[in-house]
């Protein structure tokens, strides 16, 4: 539903399978209602996958964070709105906040989306099609000036295949599935005693289904810092800061 002041609105229900087996809401969950409803307002204002596709081009996300106040309950209707930030240099902004029943904020994000060339697989210089209503802003929505501080020295290291299910329609590995990545580098230990209070996700090149990737990662003060490259060229950097329960 599109609001009056431009923001876009969606009820959703998180349910069982949305839960890590610590009863906690997965990210990854919450990273698919995010690509959900901004694929609606895409649609909404025109300018969907499907209008991209004859542009030939598709929307991808060039970065995420996340910032969870409180975690979703499950099988109670929730309020998700999304609206677009800011536009420059082929970069489009939207922000995103979840509420509860009783207005409560629980969580707030933020996405970079850009315009990838179909064949090329590089940045599309066709966008002037596309009309980003931005400029709107929200009391309590994620700054997206702030940067994350990666750690110098990622003393781990593990290798990991792109699995066909971790994949999407756009022929690379779905951005919310980069969380399971960083989830299972987690000691167990860690796992239960902890809640993700913040994460961030800098997708530096798309990865494919058969691609294997070295992981080099660090988990210090109660953060996860991870850097995954791929014939040493870095493919993603990720941060999660978490909250001891």
């Amino acid at each position: 539903m599109l609001l009056p002041d431009g923001v876009f609105r969606e009820n959703v229900i998180f349910d069982g399978s949305d839960f890590d087996g610590f009863g906690r809401v997965d990210a990854r969950a919450v990273l698919r209602r995010f690509q959900a409803i901004a694929g609606h307002h895409f649609d909404a204002l025109h300018q969907g996958m499907s209008v991209a596709e004859a542009h030939g081009c598709f929307w991808a996300t060039a970065r995420t964070a996340l910032d969870i106040s409180a975690p979703p309950p499950a099988g109670e209707a929730l309020i998700l709105d999304t609206w677009p930030g800011r536009q420059a240099h082929g970069i489009f902004l939207r922000h995103y906040v979840l509420t509860g029943e009783d207005g409560a904020v629980l969580l707030r994000g933020l996405s970079a989306w850009v315009l990838m060339d179909i064949e090329s697989r590089a940045l599309s210089a066709d966008r002037d099609w596309v009309s980003h209503p931005g400029g709107i802003s929200r009391l309590g929505e994620l700054d997206a000036r702030q940067r994350f501080k990666m750690l110098a020295d990622l003393p781990f290291t593990a290798f990991r295949t792109v699995q066909a299910a971790e994949t999407d329609g756009n022929g690379h590995m779905n951005n919310a599935e980069y969380c399971r990545w960083g989830d299972d580098l987690l000691p167990d230990a860690f796992a239960a005693a902890h809640r993700l209070r913040r994460l961030w996700i800098e997708y530096k090149k798309e990865m494919t289904q058969g691609q294997t990737a070295e992981l080099r990662w660090a988990l210090e003060d109660g953060s996860l810092f991870l850097r995954s490259a791929v014939e040493g060229r870095d493919t993603f950097l990720m941060r999660c800061d978490y909250d001891p329960i």
